[in-house]
This record gives structure tokens, sequence and C-alpha cells, in this order.
């Protein structure tokens, strides 16, 4: 299939990464997208919600830097395997999306510990993480204690040679467990024992506190 994609025209906003400063995007539209298209497009350091791709083309900052872990290198650490240890009460699951309240009052929680983010509707939350996408999948962390209470979703793309983290909220009430840390960590062992290459984790932001967590995976 040959690849259409509209390209927009670029954007400046103010930078959801770093206070003060203006952050400019090239974007483009992709409605269909094949799985090895994805990957070509991933490796040009673009990051997508639904079809609508971009990448930062800001002139006067170079601090988004794409992170991708080459994961059947990666060594668990000890510290790892205690985190494991530690949640082994809550259960990981690899799915298909399926849009629930539950998970979008996750999200909503979430959204609201930011706060220069601005509130998404329902609709935009659907259009941003279940757009139909062959590869679009989400790893799902529940406390099987709880009554599988949702304690995390990490949106993902997934192909026969890569994965890709979107984005992931979790429950505040869990993080004595890291589940952000805890998502990271589980997508790479089951990346690893599914053949794959690559996991991509986005940008890495160097200042951006959210993002210190990522400094870890090289």
């Amino acid at each position: 299939m040959e690849l259409r994609a509209v390209l927009l025209q670029p954007m400046s906003e103010e930078c959801p990464y770093i206070n003060g400063l203006t952050f400019v995007s090239e974007s483009m539209i992709i409605p269909e997208l094949e799985p090895r298209q994805l990957d070509a497009v991933l490796s040009m350091g673009f990051r997508h919600f639904g079809e609508v791709f971009f990448r930062p083309i800001c002139r006067d900052c170079r601090q988004c830097i794409p992170i991708r872990v080459p994961v059947q290198r990666f060594e668990m650490s000890r510290s790892v395997r205690r985190l494991f240890n530690r949640a082994s009460h809550l259960t990981v699951s690899l799915e298909k999306p399926v849009p629930s309240e539950e998970a979008f009052a996750l999200y909503t929680k979430h959204k609201e510990r930011f706060d220069q983010l601005p509130r998404e509707d329902y609709d935009q939350y659907l259009r941003s993480f279940y757009y139909p996408f062959t590869f679009n999948r989400a790893l799902y962390i529940r406390d099987r204690e709880q009554n599988n209470r949702l304690v995390a979703v990490s949106h993902l793309d997934v192909t026969d040679r890569i994965m890709s983290a979107i984005y992931c909220y979790f429950d505040e009430e869990y993080s004595r467990f890291s589940p952000g840390k805890l998502a990271v960590y589980k997508e790479i062992e089951l990346a690893r024992q599914m053949g794959l290459q690559f996991l991509y984790l986005g940008y890495y932001v160097p200042g951006n506190r959210h993002m210190n967590y990522k400094i870890r995976f090289k």
C-alpha cells in the first residue's frame, strides 16, 4: 500500500515540556498505515495520537530526544526484579484496546496532575488512543486483590518488529508500585518474548521532571 499523508501547516504553541518555550511541530494526517510503514515513520522521529503524526522542529531548541530501547540487549537490574516482586499482585495483559468509562476516568484523573494541559473530552480521547490501526494495542495493569481494579493503561503500537509506547496513565494511589516504570519494564519483557527489536519510548526532554525516568533506559 502506498503511503498517503496530508501535510499540515507547522504549528506553534506553548511548549508542553519546558515552561517559557515555544513548541514548533510539523504534522501530517495518515489515515491508513501498514505496520512496516509505521516502522519507517517512527524511525524518522515522528510520534502520533490517532491518525495525526508529528515531530518537533523547534529552531532554538533540540531537547526532544527520541528514545528507543534495543530490547534483546536490555538487562533487567536487581531493582527491577524487586519491583516485579513488590507488584506481584498486579496482573499485566497486552490486548486490543476497548474503550471503557473506567479507563477514561483513570485518564482524566491522571491528566489533572498536569495543570498546563487542557481537559480533553471523551471523543478526543477516542480519536487519540482508539483509532482503528491494525497494530493498535494496550497494556493493562490490574489489581487482582481489588476485584481487578484498573491501575494503569499504556497505549501502544505493536508490529512484528517494534513496540512503541504512545501514552501511559495510572492511578496515583498505586504510586508505591511505580506503575509507569512497571509498564515500561513489562513492555520490554513482552517485546523480548515476542522477538521484537525495539521499544520506542517517545521523547526524553532533559529538565522535564515527568520524563526523568526515561534516562534509565539506554
